[in-house]
């Protein structure tokens, strides 16, 4: 949620935040996925935090989130969508790595819904904690996860030396994708992310730039 809130605030546009949505009004305002966020554009539903920010640009051109240029924005397209399907994986494999399950549940724990929360562990569980373990990522040792982690931080970092935003002077949706990851990365469950991030300089400064539009 953070990814399409930081774009938000970036555009100036008002809005209101729900932070919780019953599962039965779920389904219904997003029969396609059963997913979070969800935005409500008048009477259009949009879910899927990618399809949100294009409807964003449609909705108030400027600032865009996408650069006018066809080779730098297939780059950001291409680091959004690997941001979201791949960078994602490493924090969410961390968070339910039993070195760190606990905390991600207490985390957690807010979002069942109050007669249930006495089954908050087994249902946070096969609801979420088992997604890494069939995406892939969950399987890896520790030490290997970690150690993999640090290589792909490496790599935004080496991306950031020649601009203050991936590819651009300009933040865009790669930006925006990856400090909705480093924000779960940071909200306290996962240290390892948060010391890895921190290590890095460039991606340091770029949070803070990050931080300073949104």
């Amino acid at each position: 949620m953070t990814k399409v809130k930081a774009a938000i605030a970036y555009k100036n546009l008002a809005f209101e935040h729900q932070e919780y949505v019953g599962i039965s009004e779920l389904r219904k305002l997003n029969p396609h996925t059963g997913k979070v966020p969800i935005v409500l554009f008048g009477d259009e539903v949009v879910f899927d935090s990618s399809l949100i920010l294009r409807k964003l640009d449609i909705e108030k051109p400027s600032p865009p989130l996408i650069s006018k240029d066809a080779a730098v924005s297939a780059k950001q397209y291409l680091l959004e969508d690997w941001s979201d399907e791949s960078l994602y994986w490493y924090v969410q494999a961390l968070r339910w790595n039993n070195r760190n399950e606990p905390r991600t549940l207490e985390e957690n724990r807010q979002f069942v819904p109050a007669p249930l929360r006495f089954f908050a562990k087994p249902i946070l569980r096969r609801l979420v904690g088992q997604q890494p373990l069939g995406q892939g990522l969950g399987r890896l040792p520790y030490e290997i996860l970690v150690a993999e982690l640090e290589l792909r931080l490496d790599n935004l970092a080496e991306l950031l030396k020649e601009h203050p935003f991936f590819y651009s002077d300009q933040p865009s949706i790669a930006d925006f994708a990856i400090y909705g990851i480093s924000a779960t990365g940071f909200s306290g469950a996962t240290p390892e992310f948060a010391e890895a991030f921190s290590n890095r300089a460039e991606l340091v400064s770029w949070r803070s730039r990050m931080d300073d539009l949104t």
